[in-house]
Order: structure tokens, then sequence, then C-alpha cells
């Protein structure tokens, strides 16, 4: 009696094996057994900033001159063991979503993956990513999609730090307008009270003199005296355009006040945005010169390189990320082979796309960059010229590169 079975990978060797699903554990991973490509996004994304110091100032490894980077830098350099700042980080993360997202853990393969993909749209989607993460039972292929997703959001977002930042500054160039309008109107407000008591003390002195004039003795409060003298029926409208006008600057006044307080609070909740941004693009950052790295140790190929052999062969990427084109060149060509790119757009396109893939001699079509429409003219260009297309799950370098090296699946590829 054959049971089903899934593939898992071991978390530390990165074996790959086949278990039957009855056999599966049935605990939760913990942080430090997840796989490695979880772990970043783990501590930077499903942890804020204000989370992450604290954890670390628990365990005894933050201190005030600590960098963001710097903390989430040992949060993820802790997950390699189980210790004390792991199991703290693991204690924040079940706390956080064990109760939200916990029953994700009994969702099959396509049931987990319908509900991340309806959680990614909605953009409330970090219980899902540490379901994923931590999930006992889940395919290697559903937690590779699931951090392809992830991954090309932080490439996304990477193009969006600049935008945050201008208007960032635009907020506070508005704040400092503000502040300046509001210390104008502070000085107006004083100016118009000095004006008004002056006033008040000229009409009373006035009034005064006009009693006396008169034999009369003065009141005690200095009454309105219109008809009495066309000068101070002057100096009472005066006084009353006076009072009209301060009300009104003390009414705008507050507004000032209101408005600068909204802009404070929202130049605090760009700035803790900038900084969770500016340790994720780090990570990004990290990550390319890791993919690099090991691909600047690739040789040409020669009779007996058991690699993949790129050796002047001609690559075809159709899709991807535009402003990755010289990344991807860099890589192919420093690996003997010909690099050609179409951006995937396919209108009046598509007579361009089948003449480089004609000449093509890989094909690499990611399908989180490209509609299903351009994916499936390039499939029907491909069995038109007997071509091998490699469908990845996304466009990151670290997928192009396994491709190239032999490491991807063929269930990937069609011919």
């Amino acid at each position: 009696m054959h049971h089903p079975t899934t593939v898992t990978t071991d978390s530390v060797t990165g074996t790959v094996r086949r278990v039957a699903i009855g056999h599966l554990p049935k605990k939760p991973l913990r942080y430090w057994q997840v796989d490695h490509f979880f772990k970043c996004p783990l501590a930077g994304m499903c942890l804020s900033p204000a989370e992450q110091k604290q954890v670390a100032k628990k365990a005894g490894l933050s201190d005030k001159r600590s960098t963001p980077f710097e903390i989430h830098e040992a949060l993820v350099a802790s997950s390699e063991s189980e210790n004390r700042l792991s199991r703290r980080v693991d204690a924040l993360l079940q706390r956080k979503y064990g109760k939200t997202s916990g029953h994700l853990h009994h969702l099959d393969d396509r049931a987990f993956l319908e509900r991340f993909r309806q959680d990614f749209a909605s953009g409330d989607y970090l219980g899902s990513v540490w379901a994923a993460a931590t999930h006992p039972a889940l395919s290697a292929t559903v937690r590779r999609s699931v951090f392809g997703d992830v991954h090309m959001s932080m490439h996304w977002s990477a193009d969006q730090r600049s935008l945050v930042l201008q208007r960032l500054q635009r907020k506070e160039a508005e704040l400092a307008a503000m502040a300046d309008g509001a210390r104008d109107a502070a000085r107006q407000n004083r100016a118009l009270q000095s004006e008004k008591a002056a006033l008040q003390r000229d009409l009373e002195r006035r009034t005064a003199e006009l009693a006396a004039a008169r034999n009369v003795p003065p009141p005690r409060a200095a009454p309105p005296v219109a008809k009495a003298c066309g000068l101070d029926d002057a100096l009472a409208a005066k006084n009353r355009q006076l009072k009209q006008k301060l009300a009104a600057m003390g009414e705008s006044l507050v507004r000032q006040k209101e408005a600068v307080a909204s802009l404070t609070q929202e130049k605090q909740s760009l700035q803790e945005a900038l900084s969770q941004q500016k340790a994720l693009n780090a990570h990004f950052r990290a990550e390319t010169r890791e993919v690099m790295a090991s691909l600047s140790g690739m040789h040409r190929c020669d009779a007996d390189c058991p690699a993949f052999d790129l050796c002047r062969k001609r690559v075809l990427i159709v899709g991807g990320i535009t402003r990755m084109a010289s990344l991807y060149k860099e890589m192919i060509e420093g690996s003997g082979g010909v690099f050609e790119y179409h951006d995937g757009y396919m209108k009046n396109g598509v007579r361009q796309l089948e003449s480089r893939l004609k000449r093509a001699d890989v094909v690499l079509c990611p399908v989180s960059c490209n509609s299903h429409a351009a994916c499936s003219i390039v499939k029907n260009l491909a069995k038109k010229h007997n071509k091998t297309v490699h469908m990845l799950a996304n466009s990151s370098l670290s997928a192009v590169s396994q491709v190239i090296r032999g490491g991807e699946s063929q269930k990937a590829a069609i011919h």
C-alpha cells in the first residue's frame, strides 16, 4: 500500500528527501529550524524595528549605540542555532502570530497557497509568511513560491523608498512653513493685543477729557461714546475691527497648531517606515553580493566540467525586472554565455521576441513578472521552434543562477 508523499528540505544540511505525509512532524518549526531564506523576513518584516530592539535588549545584545541594521543582523545570526536570543525571537513571533495564523499550519499545499495569495493581495500577509516558514509539512515548492512573492515585494519596496524620502522631505518643508506661519501669527497676535490695549487706554483718556470738559464725573468703565466725538467714533470702530481680526487670527493659529501636530505624527510614521525599509534594503544588497560572489568563482567550461555548460550559449530572459538587466548580463556573461533580454511587453514586440527566441540556446521566463498572455506566447513560440523554456517562479538572481548552473528543477522546463 502506497502512502501519499511530499518533498521536504532539511533546513540545516539542505538535504532534499521525500517523506510520507502520515509521518510528517506535527509541531510547528521553531525560529532556528526554518529554511535559511525565511530567517531574514521573519526578523526584519514580521517584527517591527521597535520589537527587534526590545527583544535584543532583553537578551542583553543591544545598547543605545546599536543601529537598526546591527540589531536586525544579530537577530538573523542567532537563528543558526537554539540560543537565548533565538528563543526570545521565536517566543515573540509565536505570541504575535500564533492565535491569528496558527490554524494555517493545518492546511495542505493547495489550500495554504490560495490563502497566502489572498492575504498577499490584501497587503496583510505577515502572519501567512510566519505560518509558511514554520509550517511542519509545507512542500519546498510552496515555501519557495511564498518566499519569491515576499522577495519581489522587497524589490518593489526599494523603488518606493525614494518616493517615501521625497514625500518625507515635502512634509518636513510643509512642517517648517507651518511652524514659521504659527510664529508669525503669534507675533501678529501679540502686536494686535498691544495695539488694542493702547487704543482702549486712548479711548478712556478721551472719554475722561470729554467728561471733564462738561463737568461730568468720568464713568468707572469707559462707555461707548460714538456720538460724542468723531475721533472717538473712529477709535471705537477700529477697536471692533481689531477684535474681529484678533478672533480670526486666534482661529487660524489653532488650525495651524493642529496641522503641525498632524504633520509631526505623519513624519514620525514615515521615519519608522524608512527605518524598516533601510533594513530590508540592506538584506537585499547582502543577498545580491552573496549571489554575485558565488558566481564570480565559476570558471569557463571545458570538456571535463560537470557544471551546466554555458560556453558561448545564448541565454534569453523574457520579462524580469528591467532595472536588474545589467545584473543578469553580468552573471551570464561572467559564466561564459551570451546575454539577450526582452522586456516581456508583447504590444508590437512578438516578432522581435520570436527572432530572439529562435537563436537562443536557453530561454528563461519569470512568471511573476509577466502576464498570463505573455507566458502563453513564449510557450507557443518555444514549441514552434523546438526550444526549451524554463518558467521561473520569480525573477531573482538566485533563481536565474540555479538554472544556468543546472540546479533548477526540470519540472519548470517546457520543451
